[in-house]
């Protein structure tokens, strides 16, 4: 496969392909970062049902089976950050289940067997494949602007794609491994906005965040994707200690299990983890769902009714999923 030689007109082609094409039904867009272990994955789902996959964690676990579980047999696009196992061991998998309309990826190859087979399931798929430009790709009603990396020959982690969401007033960055110097160019190069939702570069590790970044991001919550008793030591301690300074609720993996934000348009938001069971390290406080501070609509006093899941505060959830907060208004689903 010629993966430098995608024309221009292709990739018109291709974001065309992924505009909205039926009316709106749904309000809410999901944000789900799913526990993978040492590695990271996440899942958007828009408002239409379109689907876009950013990096496919160590191995086809548990990835694979969240799509089959939920039935989800297209994704819309998938992004690989970068080309390290932990972002895409699981890819090869994904693509070979699942039909995949476009593929992005750093562009920076890599020696590995895992690579390697990466590349031979891109072009098995049939997916097109899409250079790390800037450019915005439109998939139903979000936006997803890529920040490239840096044009100069760089290592897979500061080579990595950021991706910045946008779905109306709610925002959320999403860069890889990144490390100080690619933050420091996208600072430099890109206009960063201040954002709703983080996703921390390199799991947390101290190389992954910046002063800058903190600054200009300035996030209300924090998602690491990292995986218990690693022997990297992620993640940091005083990275931690940084977001929860910048106003951050800080989320990890390893102990909250998935987390999944489900925005609206108008920025407010809701945050749920899916405790995967684990124990725990040590005990901490249990993360609650939370509405957005930017929302200025008041609670409501009523009572909602979940015509399916289960309630969880002002949310109705999936029966398989454990609520960690208070109830809050929403009664118990119907039988």
């Amino acid at each position: 496969m010629t993966r430098r030689s995608i024309l221009p007109q292709l990739a018109a082609l291709v974001l065309g392909g992924l505009l909205l094409v039926r009316p709106v039904h749904a309000q809410t867009l999901e944000l789900r970062f799913l526990d993978v272990g040492q590695g990271d994955a996440a899942l958007i789902v828009t408002a239409e049902g379109k689907r876009v996959l950013i990096d496919a964690g160590p191995g086809a676990s548990p990835v694979v089976p969240y799509l089959q579980a939920h039935h989800y047999d297209t994704l819309d696009l998938i992004v690989a950050s970068h080309n390290h196992t932990d972002h895409i061991g699981g890819m090869a998998d994904v693509l070979a289940s699942t039909v995949v309309r476009s593929y992005l990826d750093n562009g920076v190859p890599h020696t590995t067997t895992t690579y390697q087979r990466t590349l031979r399931a891109v072009e098995a798929s049939g997916a097109l494949y899409l250079q790390a430009t800037a450019r915005t790709i439109t998939v139903g009603s979000a936006r997803l602007r890529v920040l490239a990396p840096p044009s100069r020959p760089v290592d897979q982690n500061n080579g990595s794609v950021g991706i910045l969401l946008e779905y109306g007033q709610f925002r959320a960055l999403l860069t890889g491994d990144s490390e100080q110097s690619e933050l420091g160019y996208w600072l430099q190069h890109d206009s960063v906005p201040r954002v709703t939702v983080v996703k921390v570069a390199h799991h947390g590790g101290g190389n992954g965040t910046t002063a800058a970044w903190v600054q200009a991001t300035r996030p209300q919550v924090a998602v690491i994707s990292v995986g218990a008793g690693n022997t990297y030591g992620h993640p940091s301690a005083q990275v931690i200690a940084q977001w929860q300074s910048a106003g951050a609720r800080v989320y990890r993996t390893d102990r909250d299990g998935a987390v999944i934000i489900e925005a609206k348009r108008d920025g407010s938001y809701i945050v749920l983890n899916e405790y995967s069971g684990r124990a725990r390290v040590e005990p901490i406080p249990a993360p609650t769902a939370r509405r957005s501070d930017s929302s200025s609509q008041p609670a409501r006093t009523c009572c909602r009714v979940c015509t399916r899941g289960k309630a969880c505060g002002n949310s109705c959830i999936n029966r398989g999923y454990q609520c960690r907060q208070p109830p809050g208004c929403a009664c118990d689903a119907r039988p």
